[in-house]
């Protein structure tokens, strides 16, 4: 008899408790409380709405879990409102049940617990109908908006693509021009991370047309973001902190606004701008909430100090950046500039093995355009580095108003926080 290929419901829960080990943990309770509701979820709405609560075992299960977070927990909060929304005898469960579920999925993503995010979107668009019936379409897809965006964190480019085509077409089926137009952009994203920098830049300038004619100047800033990136990619450095700053001004989201000026302080890196880079960076690490991006800015402030060749403050970040949880690209490029400075700093052997470990993450994940930049680092190990700190720039006058306003805000941060 053949054996059934069977997939496990919220097999990354399962996965992360069984490597946790530990059951006495905070850390393992709240996943366990999390996958305990997940599972609640799928069979008290597996029948529609017609089916009541009928496991009291069950439900009790599920509140125990909870009971146990304490008062004050993020994840117990928002379970507790999903709880008391599946006792509910009265409305459509399934989709009062589904805004609770997405704010779970933040939880989780501001945790960089991406997997377990996405399972958790996924579980939202299985709650979903047919994309034509009213209500869902919305729903679904913010779910997969949620999701490709896990996906993408993951590396895991060809589903990060599926669920933005995935979430564009629910979008388009209600005319929701707007989500359409965010989805096509981060579909876009996904490619240059892959490598496929033309065809990236030309949707992104579809897209981007596409939002100024709809009149939605958000979609645009989001299309000029993802240009800056494209453009960084492609070394064109005073375009990408042009692209990037004028998204920053037409954001609303702040992680969104958050991302555009973590590129602006990369693209001024690269054009040897260390003080407008060094101030956007330190803006960041001050008022980011989302891990990334403080990844992403400490990475920045690294290298810095390589440049710089301070190696007491190259030192400090690359072992802070050792403790935190980064996502596979974050984790290649940190690896990356960990290489590069040891290798200005002299110490070869350790380069070696940094960019070892960049190599590794970079094939695994797929992350070509890191795979370019590490080939080309390890073939200048065979040269010495260059005496002194690199050459510090004064910033090209297409983008001094753009220093200068990053000068401002640093100003304005620290005279508030005095």
């Amino acid at each position: 008899m053949p054996i059934r290929d069977i997939t496990v419901q919220h097999a990354p829960f399962f996965e992360f408790l069984a490597e946790l080990g530990d059951d006495t943990t905070m850390e393992w309770r709240r996943v366990s409380a999390g996958l305990v509701c997940l599972r609640l979820v799928d069979y008290l709405l597996a029948g529609g709405d017609g089916q009541r609560v009928d496991d009291v075992r069950a439900t009790r299960a599920a509140w125990a879990c909870l009971e146990s977070l304490g008062t004050g927990d993020a994840v117990g909060g928002v379970l507790a409102s999903l709880l008391n929304v599946l006792a509910s005898e009265s409305g459509d469960r399934s989709m009062t049940a589904r805004p609770r579920l997405m704010a779970y999925g933040r939880v989780l993503e501001l945790e960089s617990r991406w997997a377990l995010a996405a399972d958790v979107y996924e579980t939202v668009v299985r709650l979903c109908r047919a994309p034509s019936e009213h209500g869902d379409a919305p729903d679904a897809a913010a779910a997969y908006m949620r999701l490709g965006e896990c996906r993408r964190q993951q590396a895991r480019w060809g589903e990060a693509q599926n669920a933005f085509r995935a979430a564009a077409e629910s979008a388009a089926s209600v005319s929701d021009w707007s989500t359409q137009i965010k989805a096509r952009c981060l579909g876009a994203a996904v490619l240059s991370e892959s490598g496929n920098l033309a065809v990236a830049d030309a949707l992104l300038r579809r897209a981007a047309q596409d939002a100024r004619w709809a009149g939605l100047p958000e979609e645009m800033a989001l299309a000029l973001h993802g240009r800056a990136h494209v453009a960084f990619q492609r070394k064109r450095f005073e375009a990408a902190v042009r692209f990037a700053f004028r998204a920053l001004r037409g954001l609303r989201d702040p992680l969104a606004r958050d991302r555009a000026l973590a590129d602006v302080a990369a693209a001024f890196i690269e054009l040897g701008v260390r003080r407008a880079a060094r101030d956007a960076s330190l803006i960041l690490i001050a008022t980011t909430q989302e891990p990334y991006v403080r990844g992403a800015a400490l990475i920045n402030l690294m290298d810095m100090a390589a440049k710089d060749r301070t190696e007491p403050l190259f030192e400090q970040y690359r072992r802070q950046l050792a403790t935190e949880q980064l996502p596979p690209r974050l984790d290649g490029y940190y690896h990356y500039y960990a290489g590069l400075g040891a290798w200005q700093f002299g110490r070869i052997e350790t380069a070696r093995m940094e960019y070892g470990r960049a190599v590794e993450i970079s094939s695994r994940h797929g992350l070509a355009q890191l795979g370019f930049e590490i080939e080309d680092a390890i073939a200048k190990l065979r040269t010495p580095p260059p005496l002194g700190p690199d050459p510090v720039s004064e910033p090209p006058a297409k983008t001094m108003v753009v220093a200068r306003a990053l000068g401002r805000m640093r100003e304005e941060l620290d005279t508030a926080s005095a």
